[in-house]
């Protein structure tokens, strides 16, 4: 009777949990979150639907070939770099009680489900599923491409469980365990996922049954996620997490020499929200930069090298959303200083490209042992610092106050409507890229990009000129915008 009687109370407060999460959602729901989403999801499916529009023909040729259930395995054991890392920067599920529910009798058993039930709910945890499953469907067979479906699913949530503990996680006694195992997954898993390719091929080639060893070793790595995925919740509802917010600084800076171009990248280091995502996803770009840059691959995309690119652009691209958008906290006092907007407008861009070239020189080992070209490398350097960087500025006219010490995780604080559409001309110079790379010649492509680069060095000054005018003309609505 009393097991009946927990079980019905442990029932009540989980409906009690869910109807107050679902009241929540109803209360906060924005179009801006939407769009955000919707965004996000946009350009990975074009870039999918680019591969299968150029590789279709190889890869199903690759299909025909050899047993498709044999790189499974190693297909998702690729994914889980970027999926943690979206993770890490998106993921904002309710791992810690808020005060008034920590007032409650709320059992650990109920909170635990109460956060699987969200977990399993969220956006960011079904979107490289739904890629995968678009990019399978339209290549592998029917069979092949629900199990790559439903492995990668099971990836994904388990890994929010890890990110999710992370989150909840007190203190460095029970992150390091997690960021340990995490490094030891994404090892062992690629080892695991090369070995099965290896043992089928082998097997293939020796004359020998190949066909059980793509579901084996299937089979292999779902046990293994379904057992790390339990372990994960495990230790969650173990974990005991007290203190929500940190209430005191552990040591103080001293105050240095400030000036107007220290206070580019003091913003951008000291702040959270823009180090993360900066840091995680270059570091995400570089590693798929050296591993296309290889002799296959150069071979099959005709030197098209997303990751060269994307390294190169990411940090300015993603900053440049918001140009005007960390002087606004203090703009009122630059008014009052001898600085003219065009100034500001040039010290914002000669920053971009700084950044941008920082970023090119990360890919000097790849020019002296993996054999990419320099003359390419500095023709994309000439490209993104002084054109796409120059397509960024016209935001200063859109670009609201953004809150320097709020969370990385999921924030739209800063974000508007105008900001959100003109993002998508950013296709403009990918697209360029792309069909340059695979239509035209290599010296070919190489004078297009230095060309539009040495256009943007032309009329960089005029087109800043032109924008400061704008933004004097209608001073007084930015004013009013950077204090709302």
């Amino acid at each position: 009777m009393l097991y009946l009687i927990k079980k019905a109370y442990i029932c009540t407060m989980l409906k009690e949990l869910l109807h107050l999460w679902f009241m929540q959602q109803r209360r906060q729901f924005r179009w801006s979150r939407v769009l955000t989403m919707v965004y996000f999801m946009i350009w990975p499916l074009i870039i999918v639907v680019a591969v299968i529009a150029g590789t279709a023909d190889q890869t199903r040729s690759l299909a025909a070939k050899y047993d498709t259930w044999l790189f499974i395995p190693l297909a998702s054991a690729i994914l889980i770099l970027p999926d943690v890392l979206m993770k890490l920067i998106f993921n904002d599920s309710a791992a810690i009680m808020d005060d008034c529910l920590r007032t409650k009798p709320i059992p650990t058993r109920d909170w635990s489900r109460f956060t699987a039930i969200t977990t399993l709910l969220d956006f960011w945890n079904w979107m490289l599923p739904l890629l995968t499953a678009i990019f399978c469907f339209a290549i592998v067979p029917t069979p092949v491409a629900i199990a790559a479906t439903l492995c990668v699913a099971l990836q994904s949530q388990m890994l929010a469980w890890l990110v999710t503990d992370i989150h909840k996680a007190p203190g460095n006694q029970y992150t390091l365990p997690l960021w340990a195992g995490l490094i030891a997954y994404l090892i062992g898993k690629n080892v695991v996922g090369v070995a099965i390719v290896a043992a089928g091929l082998s097997a293939g080639e020796s004359g020998g049954a190949m066909n059980w060893v793509g579901p084996a070793g299937l089979v292999l790595t779902v046990a293994i996620d379904c057992l790390l995925l339990w372990l994960l919740y495990s230790y969650f509802g173990r974990m005991r997490a007290y203190d929500e917010h940190e209430t005191h600084t552990e040591r103080a800076h001293r105050i240095g020499e400030i000036t107007l171009f220290s206070t580019e990248y003091l913003g951008v280091w000291r702040s959270k929200r823009f180090r993360l995502p900066i840091l995680l996803i270059s570091a995400l770009f570089l590693l798929q930069a050296y591993q296309q840059q290889s002799a296959t691959i150069q071979a099959d995309f005709h030197g098209l090298n997303i990751g060269v690119y994307f390294l190169l652009c990411w940090p300015s691209m993603f900053l440049g959303q918001w140009v005007f958008g960390v002087e606004a906290n203090y703009f009122h006092g630059l008014w009052t200083k001898p600085y003219s907007i065009e100034q500001l407008l040039r010290r914002k861009f000669y920053f971009f490209v700084i950044i941008t070239s920082a970023m090119a020189i990360l890919l000097v080992p790849a020019i002296i042992w993996m054999g990419l070209s320099p003359v390419r490398l500095l023709s994309l350097l000439l490209f993104t610092c002084f054109a796409q960087n120059l397509m960024m500025m016209p935001t200063c006219l859109l670009a609201t106050r953004v809150d320097l010490f709020s969370s990385a995780f999921f924030n739209y604080q800063g974000a508007n409507k105008g900001v959100n559409l003109y993002g998508l001309l950013i296709f403009i110079p990918i697209i360029i890229y792309t069909a340059a790379s695979l239509l035209l010649k290599g010296w070919m492509a190489d004078a297009l990009f230095a060309g539009i680069g040495l256009l943007g060095v032309a009329i960089h000054r005029p087109v800043l000129r032109w924008l400061a005018n704008r933004w004097i003309a209608n001073r007084h609505k930015h004013m009013e915008r950077y204090c709302s």
